[in-house]
C-alpha cells in the first residue's frame, strides 16, 4: 500500500472541501469491512476529515463478512461499504455482495470492492458477476482515488436515495391527495391536509392552516366561517390545527401566537411558501381565486427533494380545496333549496288541508256540509246493505229561526245555530254523524240503529237544545227544534229516499206543534 494513501490530498473535489453545515447534521454512513485491523485504522485516518454536502462521515467497522452482515441487518442507512474480497474465506466478500443486493433486497448502499489479491477475483469476472460500483486493488487506493471513490459513490447514493424518496413522496401525495379528493367537509378537508402533509414530511403533527378573508384581487374564500361578513377583509382565519394548535379550528387569527400570525400574514403577503430552520410556512394559491396557507413545524430544514415534494403537494391540494369549496357551496345551495321546498310543500298542505275542509266542513257550525254527509251515509249505507246492519236517520230544524234573525240580528242567529249544534253533539254518541244541510235544517246519520233507537236519541237531542236559553249581548233567546226520524228499509237504493221520509216527520213534527220527535212509517 503506497505511503500517500495516509494524507488527505490538497486538490479535492469542490463540494468535497469542509464546509459550514447545520448542527447535528445526519452524517453519511460508511461501512469498512476487511480483516485487517491497519486497513481500518487508515481508512479512517484518510476520510476522518471529509465532509460531503455539508455531512461528515461516521465509519462503521466489520473484521469479516458474518459481522458485516450482522451490521446490514441492523443498519439500513449505509451509504457506502468498503468489501474486502479474502477474509475468513476466499469468497466471503462476494457472498456479502450477493447478500446484499439479494437477500437484503438493498439496491441503494454503493459497493466498493478493495481486494489485496485480485488474482484470485480478476475484476472483468467479478464486475459481470456481482453487483458492485467499483473495483480497487489495495496497492493502486491511494489517499486521492479513495476520496475519489467515496465522493463519486456519495454523489450517487445521495441521486438513488433522492429519486426514491421523490417516488415515495409522489406516491404519499397521490394518496393522500385521493383520501383527501373524498372529503366534503372544509373542516375536516383541511384537517386531513395537515395530516397528510405531516406524514409525508415525516415529522411529528404540528401545524395549522389558515385562510384570509379578503385576497388582494379582491376575491373572498369560500367558507362559512371567513366569508360570513364577521372578520374584517384582510384577516386571517383558521380552517384547522393539529397538534398543539388543534383547539385553533374555528378562530380569527387572533386565537394563535403573533409570531405564528405575523409568518402566516408575511406568506399571504408575498404570496410565497417560506422554509426556515425548523418550519416551513407553505402558501397555496386556488384555482377559484383564493389563498390559503399552511404553518408546519418541521423539526429540521428541508432539503431540495422535501421542498419540491412539498410544492407538488400544494399544486394538487389547491384542486381539491377549489372543490371542497364548490361542494360546500352546492350543499349550502341545495340544502337552502331543499328547506324551501319543505317550506312550501307545508304551505302546499296547509292549503290542500283548508281546501278539504271548505269542501266537507260547514265553516259556521264546524260540522259537515251536505255534499260530505251524503257521501259518508252513502258509504255507511253500503255497509249495512252488505252485512245486514240497521241504519237510521233524523232530521233537526230549529223552530222560529227567522223571528230569531228578524228580531235579534244575523249575528246573534249565528251564535244560535252554533250553540244548538254543540247541544246537539253533546247528546249524541262518537259514531254518529251530524252535518248542516242548509239554513237552520241538520241531518244525523245513526248507523249500527233501528228506529226506536233513532228516536231515543233523537228525544234526547231534542231536550238539550230546548233545555235553556241561548244567551246572546246580555239577552236570553230561546230556542227548540222539531225532529224527524227515519229508518234504512232495506230496499232503498240511497240514502236520498230515507231522507225524504224523515223530512216527511219533520213536517209532521212542524204541524204538530213544534219542539217534538216525530217517526216516518216504514
Amino acid at each position: 500500500m503506497g505511503s500517500d494513501f495516509l494524507f488527505i490530498d490538497d486538490d479535492l473535489p469542490p463540494d468535497a472541501s469542509p464546509e459550514p453545515t447545520a448542527p447535528e447534521a445526519e452524517p453519511w454512513r460508511i461501512l469498512v469491512v476487511d480483516d485487517d485491523a491497519e486497513v481500518h485504522a487508515v481508512t479512517r485516518l484518510a476520510l476522518g476529515d471529509l465532509r460531503y454536502k455539508g455531512r461528515r462521515l461516521e465509519l462503521l467497522g466489520a473484521m469479516s463478512a458474518a459481522e458485516a452482515a450482522a451490521v446490514l441487518r441492523a443498519e439500513d442507512n449505509i451509504a457506502i461499504i468498503l468489501l474486502d474480497v479474502v477474509m475468513e474465506t476466499d469468497d466471503a466478500g462476494l457472498k456479502l455482495v450477493r447478500f446484499i443486493r439479494e437477500d437484503l433486497g438493498n439496491l441503494a448502499i454503493r459497493i466498493i470492492l478493495r481486494t489485496g489479491q485480485p488474482g484470485q477475483a480478476p475484476e472483468e469476472d467479478v464486475v459481470l458477476a456481482y453487483d458492485i460500483n467499483d473495483y480497487k486493488s489495495k496497492t493502486e487506493l491511494t489517499a486521492k482515488k479513495l476520496f475519489t471513490s467515496v465522493i463519486a459513490a456519495l454523489r450517487a447514493y445521495s441521486d438513488i436515495i433522492a429519486l426514491e424518496t421523490n417516488r415515495r413522496g409522489l406516491q404519499q401525495i397521490i394518496q393522500s391527495t385521493d383520501r383527501l379528493f373524498e372529503m366534503r367537509s372544509m373542516r375536516q378537508f383541511a384537517a386531513g391536509v395537515l395530516t397528510q402533509l405531516s406524514a409525508f414530511l415525516r415529522v411529528k403533527p404540528d401545524a395549522i392552516l389558515c385562510a384570509q378573508r379578503g385576497t388582494p384581487d379582491g376575491q373572498t374564500a369560500g367558507d362559512a366561517g371567513w366569508n360570513s361578513g364577521a372578520l374584517p377583509d384582510g384577516s386571517i382565519y383558521v380552517l384547522a390545527g393539529v397538534g398543539s394548535y388543534a383547539e385553533a379550528a374555528g378562530q380569527a387569527g387572533a386565537g394563535i401566537p403573533v409570531g405564528l400570525a405575523e409568518r402566516i400574514a408575511t406568506a399571504f403577503r408575498s404570496r410565497q411558501s417560506h422554509y426556515g430552520q425548523n418550519e416551513t410556512t407553505l402558501f397555496i394559491r386556488v384555482p377559484d381565486g383564493n389563498e390559503v396557507a399552511a404553518w408546519i413545524h418541521t423539526d429540521r430544514p428541508l432539503d431540495e427533494v422535501d421542498r419540491g415534494l412539498v410544492e407538488v403537494f400544494a399544486s394538487k391540494i389547491a384542486i381539491s380545496f377549489a372543490n371542497v369549496s364548490l361542494y360546500e357551496r352546492l350543499r349550502e345551495a341545495n340544502e337552502t333549496l331543499e328547506a324551501r321546498v319543505a317550506e312550501r310543500t307545508r304551505a302546499l298542505e296547509d292549503a290542500n288541508a283548508k281546501l278539504e275542509r271548505l269542501a266537507t266542513v260547514d265553516p259556521l257550525t264546524a260540522v259537515w256540509n251536505r255534499r260530505h254527509f251524503l257521501e259518508l251515509a252513502g258509504a255507511e249505507l253500503g255497509r249495512a246493505r252488505r252485512h245486514g246492519r240497521r241504519l237510521s236517520v233524523f232530521l233537526l230544524d230549529l223552530d222560529h229561526f227567522k223571528a230569531v234573525n228578524d228580531g235579534y240580528g244575523h249575528a246573534a242567529g249565528d251564535e244560535v245555530l252554533r250553540v244548538a249544534v254543540s247541544r246537539a253533539r253533546e247528546a249524541l254518541r262518537t259514531s254518529d254523524q251530524i252535518a248542516r244541510f242548509g239554513g237552520e235544517e241538520f241531518a244525523i246519520l245513526l248507523p249500527e240503529t233501528d228506529l226506536a233507537g233513532a228516536h231515543v236519541v233523537a228525544e234526547r237531542v231534542r231536550a238539550a237544545i230546548a233545555g235553556a236559553p241561548v244567551a246572546v249581548e246580555g239577552r236570553a233567546i230561546p230556542i227548540t227544534g222539531s225532529l224527524g226520524v227515519a229508518e234504512w228499509d232495506g230496499v232503498e237504493p240511497s240514502i236520498e229516499q230515507t231522507l225524504r221520509r224523515a223530512d216527511t216527520a219533520l213536517y209532521d213534527a212542524k204541524q204538530a206543534g213544534r219542539n217534538r220527535v216525530c217517526t216516518a212509517t216504514p
